[in-house]
């Protein structure tokens, strides 16, 4: 979907008072939020144990920082030799993981996901106390939750089951793409005829090795938005995170840069991302896949007996848990993260970054949440009117939009002789057929000479350019008084 456009201009600030209550006045805070790195250490490819935080060195943006807490966790469990005396976590303390299981049915293929999938259900033993998983299915245009976190095996092992029956449209993916590899047949039957030889042939191979099909390509931009939209989007769970994402491999190849938004997402949030190969795994696709999962941190998950769950619970159990505290400034930059070992021979996984997002982008991904698996009906306290669409052209329309946001979830600071407030404004979109847009945000602001009482509203007024086409709108504004987000949503029809 095309990205929208927005204009904002305010209407009033009109106080119907529901309450003699007074709206609260936010003072100054102040972010103390630890980012938490998590290694793995590796010696001729076995897991080392029983390093220290000397062991390390930090490196943010290129500049070594201190490490302010860690922990080693061993199989599960935190060591009690190696923890620093202000870390979070007690000594034999048991650490649970959050096992995300995407399964991309887009690209996947029946046969090798349903014997993944199967080993998965085999596999589900290993989880340890504090474990949990998540089981979500992509089939190409909708995200379906198939079980919310929880811990209950039984019902994990019913959810991978129904996972089973479901369609995997993998095959005619991987049809479509295969088919353009009879044109590599073709040159190569050329050249044996004298027809083609020498650079002319090489040129022909190299464009070929370049070529993708066409709707591999644009499913592929789909199923991208998807994965990241469901690391934004879906609950996160405290501790210590892995996304189990089986696809099919080969995609990776059409073009590597849409899982650019994957990788950023993961380390935006702290997840380790473990990647099975679905269809039809070679070694060039694991290699493939291999770089993607170490800029988080992790790794290819495929292994001969596909026993993935006993894999990734052995790599994602074992590690050290290095925590530092920035400079938070909330201006969207992206900061580049490097662990080195200071041990001979020792190798370390890590992700490669985190970001330092602001209030607007936050609230985004509130409203990318809400688009893709719902919102808490409680926080449904925006109010949103829509008013007579007119025609821009023949492929978009321009919507007026009215937005009402309780005074009382406004952050109401002084100035001057009154106070002010400014919210950011997010609206995301989707169509009928699953594409998604994110609508530039805006900034509500409001002035006012007395403190307001709780039960009014504050209207401000939008325009949104959209394209013709039949959608579903979703507006969040966060409420600085709770920290929650509301939001509401509307129909769009043409």
């Amino acid at each position: 979907m095309k990205r929208a456009a927005l204009a904002l201009s305010l209407i009033a600030l009109p106080v119907v008072a529901a309450e003699p209550q007074q709206v609260p006045v936010i003072g100054e805070t102040i972010d103390v939020r630890v980012v938490n790195v998590e290694v793995v250490a590796t010696s001729e490819g076995q897991l080392v144990k029983g390093l220290s935080a000397s062991d390390f060195r930090l490196l943010v943006d290129g500049r070594e920082v201190p490490v302010e807490f860690f922990t080693e966790v061993e199989e599960g469990t935190a060591a009690a030799s190696s923890n620093s005396p202000n870390s979070p976590i007690r000594a034999a303390e048991p650490v649970g993981r959050s096992y995300l299981v995407f399964i991309d049915e887009s690209f996947a293929v029946a046969k090798p996901r349903d014997v993944v999938l199967g080993n998965l259900e085999r596999d589900l033993s290993v989880l340890g106390p504090k474990d949990r998983m998540a089981i979500l299915a992509f089939n190409g245009k909708s995200i379906e939750v198939l079980c919310p976190w929880t811990a209950d095996r039984a019902v994990l092992a019913a959810s991978l089951r129904d996972a089973r029956k479901r369609e995997a449209y993998g095959n005619k993916a991987l049809g479509l793409h295969r088919g353009l590899e009879r044109d590599e047949t073709w040159a190569r039957e050329m050249a044996e005829a004298g027809a083609l030889e020498g650079d002319a042939l090489q040129a022909v191979l190299d464009a070929i090795s370049r070529r993708a099909s066409p709707e591999a390509r644009t499913q592929l931009g789909k199923t991208a938005l998807a994965m990241a939209g469901t690391l934004r989007g879906f609950e996160v769970p405290e501790g210590r995170k892995v996304m189990l994402l089986l696809s099919g491999g080969w995609t990776v190849g059409v073009a590597p840069r849409l899982f650019g938004p994957v990788v950023n997402a993961a380390n935006q949030l702290g997840y380790t991302l473990y990647p099975v190969d679905v269809a039809s795994p070679t070694p060039d696709t694991l290699i493939m896949l291999d770089a993607v999962a170490a800029q988080t941190g992790g790794k290819v998950a495929n292994s001969v007996h596909l026993d993935v769950l006993r894999t990734v619970a052995t790599d994602s159990g074992s590690y050290y848990w290095l925590g530092f505290t920035p400079a938070w400034k909330a201006d969207d930059r992206g900061h580049f993260i490097q662990v080195e070992s200071l041990r001979p021979g020792v190798k370390v996984r890590a992700r490669s970054g985190f970001p330092d997002l602001s209030k607007s982008t936050e609230n985004l991904r509130k409203a990318e949440s809400v688009l893709l698996f719902g919102g808490d009906r409680e926080d449904r306290r925006l109010r949103v009117l829509l008013g007579k669409k007119r025609t821009l052209g023949r492929k978009e329309m321009e919507i007026p939009v009215t937005v009402g946001v309780p005074v009382e979830a406004l952050a109401l600071t002084p100035s001057g002789r009154g106070y002010i407030a400014e919210a950011p404004l997010a609206v995301a979109a989707v169509d009928e057929k699953g594409g998604r847009a994110e609508v530039p945000t805006a900034r509500l602001r409001v002035a006012v000479k007395e403190l307001p009482q709780a039960g009014g509203y504050a209207r401000f007024q939008t325009t949104l350019h959209l394209r013709q086409a039949p959608q579903r709108l979703v507006f969040t504004v966060r409420d600085e008084v709770s920290g929650e987000t509301i939001w509401q949503e509307v129909e769009v029809q043409p």
